[in-house]
């Protein structure tokens, strides 16, 4: 009988066909095809053989004659076939699936190195699913069989020991073997399958001292891995980290699942379960098969069975798929590697954000940094945390749900309180830090530096940084010190003086307000949290945050208790910048003699105290002031002796008066004295203040423009301004937005002015802004 190769190639010249077309006309890749022709792979498996008969359209004799070619060498040895079989409802993974396929199709020879990929991911997460989906649509390229062995890494029991997987594994292949030492059976599964082109499916891996012995040495052979741990170290090996599944994916499995409809024809309460079940097929699973029992529950009232996390990993098992006990699975190997490892994911449960970091991790747990990396980071390996930047995490939705189960269970009253009062100190650390290198009279006769506390050894920078990424957090902080059963009003107000340089700098003036009025109501309730002129300063920075917000009313309020509360000797300077404030803020409410008086007023103690500084405040008061009387000439006057004052005197506060400056030109009907002062003093604010105040300044300047309809102009400021804030300001990215899209409708860019202001109304309803 003649051999497979020159069989098959005889019939696909007589079909007329290339090996790409057959390719085609039967489903097997050319690679397999080329392979099989060449005599390299000998024994193809009966569903291959299907496949190419019928792609080459053979019938009786000759689909017989086909069959008996490719058959005859397979009774000479065993050929196992230890697959499971494939999900009917496998869903999704299209990417990754191409990804592995390829890597087991790249090559014949495959360079005399074994092919190996390892996939890793959290319990749940269908490593299994998809390693079984992929092996069988590769088999046809291993046609002397396809090994499977689970070697239990996690689960009920202990993982299997090396000597017994080889010793299933050689079984499998048809090898009997008496020797128990490992070496030697490794020795010998080699050479079993040597020059063989087998596909090994090792599953449920524990870690790489487990597999290694278990990998062929021959290049004909591949062998794909799944576990709970990141293999990193397994050398050679593709590594995939699986995640969970993306929404129309994870839709798509739920309703087949189903099967009967009710998911395609809800679609919100759909995407609401498909949410709660954070992507993971095993919960998609459980929550369809759920479903399918209980043909008289609605998708929406299943949904609300899952919303609340007391109750949803209760909702989330059915007979032996229990989405709790797979992560308890994975916790219980945390544990072997260190001992706390439970009570500190309960304690990182505690942690209300959807990202943690490494120090406030550190204070939850109550272990130094490199400690607490460290534990993390075997955490992220088992895939019980993920690591979303540079010593930042955050959790699977469900694993966070089960976090915080085990807070609840676990963790007392005082330890939580404890914890929390760890962060707190920490945030405040931070906040205080960034007031260093500006620390008023009063705030420094009130500050500690034990208050500096875990923020040593950072520049300004890196923690203004830092609190970009925790200022959210920061804030919901605040608002828990002032419920629950233990509130603490003298760290909320310590917090709240502490973060008014960050706010101020990075345009957050929503925040700021929304802190400030959390720190008045704290003093109102117990004056006794912090000195009395603490509560005037922080007045003031309220007042300003909602100046910035065109409030000017409660603006002005805010204002006048700071110039009451600054009465006292020792305030003077709070006083006097108070003044002029609340006279700044009467303007915008066209009370222009009432601000005038302020202002004078203001200008008196100026000049008594002898601070040209404060001078330069002043004069720039007035210069608004005259403005609005209708008297341009000493306005121009005012101003300019303001900017000198100040450049020289209090440089740090020279971009807010440039951009104020500017500001008022506009308001008084003089855009082009706007744009010109603008765009004299830009490379001044540039060298020497914040990205943050520097895009300021080109967002005025860009409207400035817009009003002189110089639009091609306006557009380069803007879209700099953009690129400096990045997304760490929403309010100044709301209003450059607005201005680049009126610059955009200006140059006849009417689509994408209106993507422009699309995106300033997104970002106003997503964040409450004005």
């Amino acid at each position: 009988m003649s051999d497979f190769g020159t069989v098959l190639r005889k019939f696909r010249r007589t079909a007329g066909l290339s090996q790409e077309k057959l390719a085609s006309a039967s489903g097997i890749s050319v690679e397999a095809i080329k392979a099989l022709e060449a005599g390299k792979r000998r024994s193809p498996r009966p569903l291959t053989l299907k496949l190419l008969a019928d792609g080459l359209g053979l019938a009786g004799d000759e689909r017989a004659e086909l069959v008996a070619a490719g058959t005859q060498s397979r009774t000479s040895r065993q050929l196992p076939g230890q697959l499971p079989d494939d999900l009917e409802d496998f869903s999704g993974r299209d990417e990754q699936i191409a990804d592995v396929e390829k890597l087991f199709s790249s090559g014949e020879e495959r360079q005399g190195v074994v092919v190996i990929s390892a996939i890793a991911g959290m319990g749940g997460v269908g490593k299994t699913a998809l390693g079984v989906h992929v092996a069988h649509r590769v088999a046809a390229q291993f046609p002397d069989g396809q090994l499977y062995l689970n070697l239990r890494g996690f689960g009920p029991g202990e993982p299997m020991v090396v000597a017994e997987a080889l010793g299933r594994l050689m079984g499998s292949l048809g090898v009997q073997t008496d020797v128990s030492d490992v070496d030697e059976l490794a020795s010998r599964y080699r050479s079993a399958l040597a020059g063989r082109r087998v596909f090994v499916l090792l599953d449920n891996a524990a870690n790489e001292a487990q597999v290694l012995p278990l990998l062929p040495g021959t290049s004909t052979c591949a062998v794909l891995i799944t576990s709970r741990r990141s293999l990193t170290t397994l050398p050679g090996a593709a590594h995939l980290a699986l995640d969970a599944l993306p929404e129309p994916d994870a839709r798509s499995l739920l309703a087949q699942v189903v099967g009967d409809g009710r998911i395609e024809s809800d679609p919100v309460n759909a995407e609401a379960i498909v949410r709660l079940c954070g992507g993971l097929p095993l919960a998609l699973r459980i929550a369809g098969a759920r479903l399918a029992a209980q043909p008289s529950w609605s998708v929406e009232y299943f949904a609300e069975r899952l919303g609340t996390n007391r109750r949803r990993l209760d909702e989330l098992t059915l007979g032996d798929l229990d989405v709790r006990m797979s992560i308890e699975v994975s916790l219980a190997a945390a544990t072997e590697q260190d001992a706390g490892a439970v009570a500190a994911f309960g304690l990182l449960g505690l942690h209300d954000g959807e990202e943690l970091d490494v120090r406030v991790a550190a204070r939850l747990l109550d272990l130094p940094v490199a400690a607490t990396e460290e534990l993390l980071e075997q955490l992220v390996d088992l895939h019980l945390l993920e690591s979303s930047g540079p010593r930042r995490y955050q959790f699977h939705d469900l694993l966070r749900a089960y976090a915080q189960e085990l807070a609840a269970a676990r963790i007392s009253a005082s330890e939580r309180l404890a914890a929390r009062d760890r962060v707190v100190a920490l945030y405040v650390a931070m906040a205080w830090r960034t007031r260093m290198p500006r620390l008023g009279t009063s705030s420094r006769a009130w500050f500690d530096e034990q208050w500096l506390a875990g923020s040593e050894g950072l520049e300004h920078e890196e923690v203004m940084a830092w609190l970009d990424a925790e200022a959210d957090q920061v804030l919901a902080a605040a608002g828990r010190l002032t419920t629950g059963p233990w509130p603490d009003l003298t760290t909320l107000v310590r917090l709240a003086a502490g973060m008014v340089l960050f706010w101020a700098d990075r345009q957050r003036n929503a925040d700021g307000a929304r802190l400030g009025e959390l720190a008045v109501a704290a003093l109102h309730r117990d004056p006794s949290c912090a000195p009395s002129g603490v509560e005037a300063s922080i007045r003031h920075n309220l007042a300003q945050h909602y100046g910035v917000m065109a409030d000017f009313e409660r603006a002005a309020a805010h204002m006048r208790v700071a110039v009451e509360l600054s009465g006292a000797p020792g305030s003077e300077w709070m006083l006097i910048h108070s003044l002029f404030a609340l006279a700044q803020f009467l303007e915008r409410l066209d009370r222009l003699d009432e601000g005038m008086t302020h202002a004078e007023t203001g200008l008196e103690l100026a000049l008594k105290a002898g601070d040209e500084a404060l001078e330069g405040q002043a004069r720039f008061t007035l210069g608004v002031l005259a403005g609005r009387l209708g008297r341009p000439d000493e306005q121009d006057r005012e101003f300019e002796l303001a900017a000198t004052l100040v450049r020289v005197h209090e440089p740090t506060s020279f971009a807010w008066l440039s951009r104020s400056i500017g500001d008022t030109y506009l308001r008084c009907g003089r855009p082009d004295s706007a744009r010109n002062w603008l765009r004299t003093e830009l490379a001044t604010v540039k060298g020497s203040c914040s990205p943050f105040a520097v895009a300021d300044h080109l967002q005025l300047l860009g409207a400035a423009e817009v009003q002189s309809t110089a639009y091609a102009a306006a557009r380069g400021h803007l879209e700099e301004a953009l690129a400096l804030i990045g997304e760490n300001s929403r309010e100044l990215e709301v209003r450059v937005r607005a201005s680049l899209g009126d610059a955009l409708s200006g140059l006849g860019a009417t689509e994408l002015a209106e993507d422009q202001w699309r995106l300033v109304q997104g970002l106003r309803d997503q964040y409450g802004l004005q």
